[in-house]
């Protein structure tokens, strides 16, 4: 299979990593990304999460004659934002396409119908999936209106969660666990603050990280008062995005504090889907303790097996910690269980594997 995958120079969780995935899968060659994505093929560019390979750029023209030769199998439209967008509205408007499907990595459970309307997609690949067929009645008609009555576009939208890149990931060998437990995370919710509010004044326990704070963190309602409290810094106008705070204290701080953590808390911000740091955690080879994700990942962990779920509340969370830090057979055996698990299910080549089964399933 040759796919044109159209892209845009933004991070992606979603679509970056299948990309890589993909063209380790079907190899380099047949996974043409459009326009040229540096973070894929320059070192320069090259992002803290990904790993690169090969690539050429190709020109407007040359892409259209591509298509026009039916070069492509498939195009993957991998962003959801506007250059990329329009990028694919000028290609479709002047040449036929092969089968065509979405990538929307959005953090939101809503659905782009105007992407729907624009283009016959065979497969929408969603990011924030929610709608677990079976799920309660009650919830009928919130799927009925986000997919406006369209059965259709139902059964053709299936869930896409985010994957890692494996090679990303340092070596740190024979880690010393010098923390007990580590959480760190943008204040995007009220319960990221009240974690690390929980875990930092937990007697005898070695609690590592901390929140940051930027001006549209604002309405969580982030006082002053609350901040004071915790004995870890809190960076006020900080990087907005977790990627931008990532890369100011170097990705290699960040992982070698995960890697010597015992256990290492990741916790949903303001969306209800799993950050990358949900599975990072679980490939440093430290425990994850998680509030469960509210969004569909196929193959997820399983709760006391591969990681370790609290209550939303968190009312449970210095009880789980306390708890595993004291078994600690019962937690390495977990750490074991979910790196395999995660092998097995969540890298960018499996994602990739998943994704071309859903392809040749649909299309």
């Amino acid at each position: 299979m040759r796919i044109l995958f159209l892209t845009d120079d933004a991070l992606d969780y979603a679509s970056d990593p299948l990309y890589v995935g993909l063209s380790r899968v079907l190899g380099n060659d047949r996974v043409v990304d459009y326009p040229y994505k540096g973070a894929f093929h320059d070192p320069e560019a090259r992002l803290w999460c990904l790993s690169q390979c090969p690539g050429r750029r190709y020109s407007h023209q040359e892409i259209l004659d591509l298509l026009r030769d039916r070069y492509f199998d498939l195009v993957c439209l991998a962003s959801f934002r506007q250059a990329s967008l329009e990028e694919c509205a000028r290609l479709y408007e002047q040449v036929p396409f092969p089968p065509m499907v979405f990538v929307d990595g959005e953090d939101s459970p809503n659905l782009r119908h105007d992407v729907v309307e624009r283009y016959p997609l065979q497969v929408y690949f969603k990011r924030d999936y929610v709608w677990e067929p079976g799920s309660r009645v009650r919830d009928f008609w919130a799927r009925a209106w986000t997919f406006r009555g369209d059965r259709t576009l139902f059964e053709r939208t299936v869930p896409l969660p985010l994957s890692i890149v494996m090679e990303a990931l340092p070596d740190f060998g024979a880690v010393r666990k010098e923390s007990d437990v580590s959480y760190r995370g943008r204040a995007s919710h009220p319960r990221r603050v009240k974690a690390v509010e929980i875990l930092s004044q937990m007697d005898g326990v070695r609690f590592a990280g901390g929140v940051y704070a930027s001006s549209d963190d604002r309405k969580y309602k982030l006082k002053a008062g609350t901040l004071q409290r915790l004995r870890t810094k809190v960076l006020e106008d900080a990087p907005a995005s977790e990627a931008a705070q990532r890369e100011k204290r170097s990705p290699e701080a960040y992982y070698r504090e995960i890697a010597a953590s015992k256990i290492a808390v990741a916790l949903r911000g303001g969306g209800r889907t799993a950050s990358l740091r949900y599975f990072e955690i679980v490939g440093m080879s430290a425990m994850l303790l998680s509030d469960r994700p509210e969004t569909v990942i196929p193959n997820d962990f399983v709760d006391r097996r591969h990681a370790v779920y609290c209550k939303s509340d968190l009312s449970d969370l210095e009880k789980l910690v306390r708890h595993y830090l004291d078994a600690e057979a019962e937690r390495e055996a977990i750490v074991a269980e979910g790196r395999a698990h995660l092998l097995k299910y969540h890298t960018c080549e499996r994602r990739a594997e998943y994704f071309l089964d859903v392809c040749a399933r649909k299309l």
